[in-house]
C-alpha cells in the first residue's frame, strides 16, 4: 500500500511516515504545503493521502482544499484527512465532494498515537470505504436538538446509523452488535426510510452512496453546532 503524506511539522510528519513503514506501507511522498502535495501526487499517485487539515499558510482548511483538488485531478487516490478539531462541518465538506463519495476518511490527529489503529483505517479507505472518527459519531449522538433528524429512529437504529457513519460494513455491523447480517439489512432499510433516503435496496441506492447520504443526514443535523475545541496534538 502507498501512502503520501501532507503534513506542515517535520517531528509529526518524521514519526508518522516511520510509523507507517514499520508497519509494512510504504511511503511515496511527504509535503508541507498545497504545491509540494499537489506535485508528489501527481508524480506518485498514491493510493491513500494523509492530510493534516491546518496548513501554511492561513492555518484554516488547506488540507480540505488540497483534498477537493487532488479528488477532482485524481479520483483513484484515497483521501485521510487528520484533524485537532472533531468539526461537522469539515466532516460534512469531505463527504459531498461528489455524489458517490468513497474512500475518503476524516480522523482526529490523536488517532496517530495508535498506528495499527491508522493503519486499518488507511486499508479501509484503500478499499473505498468512508471512515469517521467515532469520537466525532458519538458527540452528535450525544447532543439533544429541537429539530433532530435522528429522533424518527430508535434508539437501536440510532446505535446502527453510527456504525454506519463510522464506515463500518454490514458484517462489522452485525459483528459490533452482536446479531445477523440480516437484521442489520433489516434496521438499515427501516432506517434509509424514516431519513426519506428510499431503500437501501433499490438499484439507484446500492453501493456506498446510501451509506454517505445517511451519513450526511446524520452530520447535517450538527451543522449549527458552535465551533468544536481542539482535541489531542494540533
Amino acid at each position: 500500500m502507498r501512502v503520501g503524506i501532507i503534513e506542515d511539522q517535520p517531528l509529526l510528519q518524521d514519526v508518522l511516515a516511520a510509523g507507517l513503514t514499520g508497519r509494512g506501507v510504504t511511503v511515496v511522498g511527504r509535503a508541507r504545503d498545497a504545491a509540494g502535495a499537489l506535485r508528489f501526487v501527481a508524480q506518485t499517485a498514491p493510493d491513500v493521502l494523509l492530510l493534516d487539515i491546518r496548513l501554511p499558510p492561513s492555518y484554516s482548511d488547506e488540507g480540505l482544499r488540497i483534498a477537493e483538488v487532488v479528488r477532482e485531478r485524481h479520483p483513484t487516490v484515497g483521501l485521510l484527512v487528520l484533524s485537532s478539531y472533531a468539526e461537522v462541518s469539515f466532516a460534512q465538506r469531505l463527504l459531498s465532494m461528489q455524489d458517490d463519495s468513497r474512500a475518503v476518511g476524516y480522523l482526529l490527529k490523536e488517532r496517530v498515537g495508535d498506528l495499527d489503529e491508522l493503519v486499518e483505517a488507511i486499508r479501509r479507505i484503500a478499499d473505498g470505504e468512508v471512515v469517521i472518527d467515532r469520537q466525532l459519531i458519538n458527540r452528535l449522538l450525544s447532543r439533544r436538538r429541537s429539530t433532530d433528524p435522528l429522533e424518527r429512529l430508535s434508539p437501536h437504529e440510532r446505535r446502527i446509523l453510527a456504525l454506519v457513519a463510522e464506515g463500518r460494513s454490514n458484517l462489522g455491523i452485525a459483528q459490533q452488535m452482536e446479531c445477523r447480517i440480516s437484521t442489520v439489512e433489516k434496521h438499515l432499510t427501516a432506517i434509509t426510510h424514516k431519513l426519506g433516503l428510499g431503500g437501501i435496496d433499490e438499484p439507484a441506492r446500492r453501493g456506498v452512496n446510501v451509506r454517505v447520504l445517511a451519513t450526511l443526514a446524520f452530520l447535517r443535523g450538527a451543522a449549527n453546532e458552535p465551533a468544536s475545541r481542539p482535541v489531542g496534538l494540533h
